[in-house]
């Protein structure tokens, strides 16, 4: 959904080679409401005079980081309406989701709204759109290219390094208290990734425009497949876990050990992909050497 008003191997030596590039086009003060708008640019090398939380996404979507000189302009919900305009941005790029805040942002600078999850079809080549449309906006459409192409370069080293043994399908969760998950599917960033590797989701059932739904464990008893557990855990969870039988059981009865994944925006575009891909096959290797 766009809509424009007025006028080891992997993420981390791709992005390296991204930053190398020399851009033709004169340097633009961008600010990015929305984190997967934030990784974007600065996988098309392009860093942000002003972007949202930057702790938390350096915690969640981790690379590629925001440079230090990227200055925060406080919550995605909610910006520094004051701090934004003091910034001085040519072009403010913001998720549909909030785009109540649109009308205020374009008395600061053109705003443009795009999502790659809204129309619930999100795949590979959504995110390539998405990719191709900031790029377009901002005249950086031969970086969108090359990070395009050295991200399917990075699936394909991805793929080719996993175990020849056939690997089990994949059942991934994200506890939300001790007794109810996120599991992704269809629509969700994981399954894309997923798809990249050539590996199959054991999750079919329904999911929402984000590409999750939100089940009790005990859903989970009937389905045949490797649990992959994404972090963080709430608080308390873990130690509830290791004594919960119904847990306990879920993982002795799925003949595999659980992979434990560390926190990744699952809401995220082509650099996040990469990184979970890239997550996902660390811990699959690991599991083969253990």
């Amino acid at each position: 959904m766009i809509v424009h008003s007025i006028k080891r191997l992997g993420l981390t030596t791709l992005l390296l080679c991204l930053s190398s590039w020399t851009l033709n086009a004169e340097p633009q003060r961008l600010v990015s409401i929305d984190w997967s708008h934030t990784e974007t640019l600065l996988g098309l090398g392009v860093t942000p005079v002003g972007a949202t939380q930057k702790t938390a996404y350096n915690a969640w979507v981790k690379e590629p980081s925001i440079p230090i000189e990227s200055v925060d302009i406080g919550l995605r919900t909610q910006p520094n309406l004051e701090r934004l305009a003091e910034l001085n941005p040519d072009h403010i790029f913001v998720s549909p989701a909030y785009q109540y805040h649109q009308a205020r942002l374009e008395k600061i600078a053109p705003v443009t709204a795009i999502s790659i999850y809204a129309e619930g079809k999100a795949n590979w080549q959504a995110l390539q759109d998405f990719t191709h449309t900031m790029a377009s906006a901002i005249g950086k459409e031969d970086a969108a290219q090359q990070l395009i192409a050295a991200s399917e370069n990075s699936f394909q080293q991805l793929k080719a390094s996993l175990p020849v043994k056939p690997q089990a399908d994949l059942l991934m969760i994200q506890f939300m208290d001790a007794r109810h998950v996120r599991v992704f599917g269809h629509n969700s960033m994981y399954q894309i990734a997923l798809n990249q590797l050539g590996i199959k989701n054991a999750w079919s059932g329904d999911t929402n425009a984000w590409g999750f739904a939100l089940v009790g464990i005990d859903s989970l008893l009937d389905i045949k497949g490797q649990f992959v557990v994404v972090d963080p855990l709430p608080a308390g969870a873990k130690e509830h876990l290791e004594q919960d039988q119904l847990w306990q059981y879920l993982i002795k009865k799925s003949g595999h050990p659980v992979l434990r994944i560390e926190p990744v925006w699952s809401f995220g575009a082509i650099p996040s992909t990469v990184r979970f891909a890239t997550l996902i096959t660390h811990a699959i290797q690991e599991q083969e050497v253990n």
